[in-house]
């Protein structure tokens, strides 16, 4: 197949579309269960107060915003792909953002800016009556009428379609290490899977034979040699030859593991646990 036909075809498998959304509007969807963010991704994307703090003056004095990726469900619903942490911030800001559990989440207390140092203590509502602390109604219609555009991957597109179009959006940025959005992709493909993972990466033997900095652990790099195990262990070396991205095979392989209705997981378990028991009793 040469290029040409390459494009066509591919090309055919991916159905976008494309519009303009206020904040006002995003804000109603995300209150009514029709605009999905994942919060259990929180975890993996961490801006500080002073970057969301910048985000809401970017909107307030009219600066260009990137656009907000999202793919439509079977349902008609919106799942985030790119664009998380600029709407968790505007809806912690207005005080509608929930944790993974359904729990609001503590509203956004500004800092100062570079170029509106007034936002200093700022929140959406005062904190107590009579209190000084609450952004005027003038600043809040700019945020409301605030528009941001949207692209909209449709529910036609061939299904593996968003998680490639994640990977490519989050990985190699500052949001995330490549785990981290690995961890993201099996959540919105297979959060079964993604527990599964997670369960054996909490493994005491295996814990032990891998002793971790805080910061590895932070970022998620226990979990990403549980996937190297489970794929490594039974991929063919002709499969690596000429592949340089070792992330990139991470990834594909484990994602078809989620994706198969085949894939042993009470065997693959054991097998983990085997050989880290082994090694914790043969090396400590």
């Amino acid at each position: 197949m040469g290029l040409d036909e390459e494009i066509q075809q591919k090309g055919k498998e991916i159905s976008t579309d494309a519009y303009g959304m206020s904040i006002g509007e995003l804000v109603s969807l995300y209150k009514n269960g029709e605009l999905d963010i994942h919060p259990a991704f929180q975890r993996y994307f961490r801006w500080t107060g002073e970057q969301k703090s910048r985000f809401i003056e970017s909107l307030l004095l009219g600066i260009p915003i990137p656009s907000i990726f999202v793919s439509q469900t079977e349902k008609g619903r919106w799942d985030v792909v790119d664009g998380l942490q600029r709407l968790s911030t505007i809806f912690q800001l207005t005080g509608d953002l929930r944790d993974p559990d359904g729990r609001p989440v503590q509203p956004l207390v500004l800092s100062r800016t570079k170029y509106l140092p007034s936002l200093e203590g700022k929140r959406w509502a005062k904190s107590s009556p009579g209190a000084d602390d609450e952004i005027s109604e003038s600043a809040k219609l700019i945020l409301k009428r605030a528009r941001l555009d949207l692209k909209i991957v449709l529910n036609k597109s061939d299904e593996s379609s968003k998680y490639e179009l994640f990977q490519r959006l989050n990985t190699g940025g500052s949001l995330a290490t490549e785990q981290e959005v690995r961890n993201c992709i099996l959540i919105m493909l297979n959060k079964a899977f993604f527990d599964w993972v997670s369960e054996l990466g909490h493994y005491q033997a295996f814990r032990n034979c891998i002793p971790l900095s805080e910061r590895q652990l932070e970022e998620q790099y226990d979990l990403e040699l549980v996937v190297r195990f489970l794929v490594l262990k039974g991929l063919p070396l002709e499969e690596l030859v000429g592949r340089n991205d070792l992330g990139t095979v991470l990834t594909e392989k484990i994602v078809g593991f989620a994706e198969s209705k085949t894939y042993n997981l009470q065997q693959e378990a054991s097998a983990f646990r085997k050989t880290f028991g082994l090694l914790e009793e043969a090396l400590g």
